[in-house]
Formats: C-alpha cells, structure tokens, sequence
C-alpha cells in the first residue's frame, strides 16, 4: 500500500532534458551538445519534499533551474499545481515563482 495521496501532484515533471549548444569555430556553430539534464521524471505532492543529491555537475542545480523556468527546456513538460509552465510567460510565469523555491 503506497502513502502517496490521492490527489494530483502539486510538481510534475515529465521527460524533462535540458542541454547546452557546444559552439566551436570562427562562425560558432554548433558541433554537439552538453546533456546536463537528460529524461528526468518525478512527482512532487502537497506536503512533501524533494531532495537531489549527486556528484558536482550532475545536473542538480540545471534540473532545478529548468523546472523554475530560468533555464530553457529542449524537451519535456513541467507543470506546477496543474498549470502548465512551458506555456507561462512575463508577469503570469513571475507570480508563479512566487510560490515556488530552489535551495542550496
């Protein structure tokens, strides 16, 4: 029998990658890429918390930074208390990150 309540998830995140151009030449294009976060999947409900622990440069800080929207998705979805953040912007996305918070 599982603990997890019944309800929706307040932090859903779903095949979440981020990653990073690597630019090389006179004309910087783009010759790879640096996967710091890769099919990341997790469910955060009311009441609960969630702790990453990793090595330096795993991508703890970026999966944060992605989630919050401060670092661009390459793929996947994010949403918080049912809304859809990949779809927020401006003003909208701002009173969001009010109620949400990374920690060091």
């Amino acid at each position: 029998m599982s603990d997890r309540p019944s309800t929706p998830p307040l932090v859903q995140v779903q095949g979440v990658r981020t990653h990073f151009p690597i630019r090389s030449g006179v004309l910087q294009r783009t010759s790879g890429a640096v996967r710091a976060v890769d099919g990341v999947d997790l469910d955060v409900h009311s009441g609960e918390t969630l702790g990453l622990v990793g090595e330096s440069g795993s991508g703890k800080s970026t999966l944060g930074r992605s989630i919050l929207k401060l670092e661009p998705l390459t793929a996947g979805r994010v949403t918080f208390d049912g809304q859809d953040l990949t779809e927020v912007r401006g003003a909208e996305l701002r009173a969001l990150r009010r109620h949400m918070q990374m920690i060091f």
